[in-house]
């Protein structure tokens, strides 16, 4: 896939026609999840697709912005096994699984929810995994543009201030970052979609090491914060690959300190 143009034309669609998305395309989107990236390979996730009368009126009051479930005519349950960086892989593999959607011409969102247990239950999904995640597929409601939101539209901060050189909070200058080759790769990753455009994820370039910290909420690190630092560490490494070399990330603290404050969470961190 041509990552920089589909991180162009990837946006966040709440407002779909009733049309339905081909049979054929679900099944482009759902087996592409066995051959895409992944951030941990070893965590077993399960794709399901679910229709509009399985998933929209169930889940309206549980899932969706402040329980106002988006209506798509299809869905992509995201199924996890439980162990160090599921959540993260989710979003990692759910934003794959958007991009491969957007180029097919299928359009998306990410649908927010706080109770896994609660989703699983209300789908009657039979499973050991735990529900990490659900994606509407569709087609874009042109009507409705006045309320979209689009990568491009969306307000977002700085280079300078989501990307730290050898300390944190000294911004890193683009210069600097164009000389090491990686400017790209962080203009592109702070494009990433982020829940309520948040933007919780800064990274810190400390020696070899590109360390990502996110931002703690309310709760601990919580789910939306793990599922951002997902799909940011995908925009990045994706860049990365296509135009450098295969990168790695590394879901733990690298063995020098790097002076992180408090209220940051390191996710991980990757070598260049």
């Amino acid at each position: 896939m041509n990552y920089q143009t589909l991180i162009l034309n990837t946006k966040s669609v709440r407002d779909f026609k009733k049309d339905v998305v081909k049979n054929a395309d679900l099944k482009i989107i759902k087996d592409y999840a066995n051959d895409c990236k992944r951030l941990v390979s070893s965590i077993d996730l399960e794709v399901r697709i679910m229709s509009n009368s399985e998933v929209y009126l169930t889940l309206d009051g549980i899932a969706g912005y402040k329980g106002h479930m988006v209506e798509a005519p299809s869905y992509i349950v995201l199924l996890s096994s439980v162990s160090d960086g599921y959540i993260q892989n989710a979003g990692y593999i759910g934003q794959e699984l958007i991009f491969k959607a957007t180029e097919i011409g299928v359009d998306s969102c990410w649908v927010t929810f706080t109770d896994s247990k609660a989703v699983k239950e209300k789908l009657n999904l039979v499973s050991e995994k735990e529900v990490v995640g659900i994606i509407a597929l569709g087609f874009e409601n042109n009507k409705a543009k006045a309320v979209k939101t689009t990568l491009n539209s969306a307000y977002r901060l700085g280079l300078d201030e989501i990307v730290y050189l050898n300390e944190w909070g000294k911004g890193a200058d683009n210069t600097a970052l164009e000389e090491r080759g990686i400017l790209d790769a962080f203009a592109f990753a702070r494009l990433a979609p982020s829940a309520w455009n948040k933007q919780p994820w800064r990274f810190l370039i400390h020696g070899e090491n590109v360390i990502l910290a996110v931002k703690k909420g309310e709760e601990i690190y919580s789910y939306e914060e793990k599922i951002a630092a997902g799909v940011i560490m995908l925009y990045f490494q994706a860049i990365i690959d296509s135009t450098l070399f295969r990168l790695n990330w590394h879901l733990d603290e690298p063995a020098i300190s790097a002076g992180i404050p408090g209220d940051f969470k390191v996710v991980g961190y990757c070598n260049l």
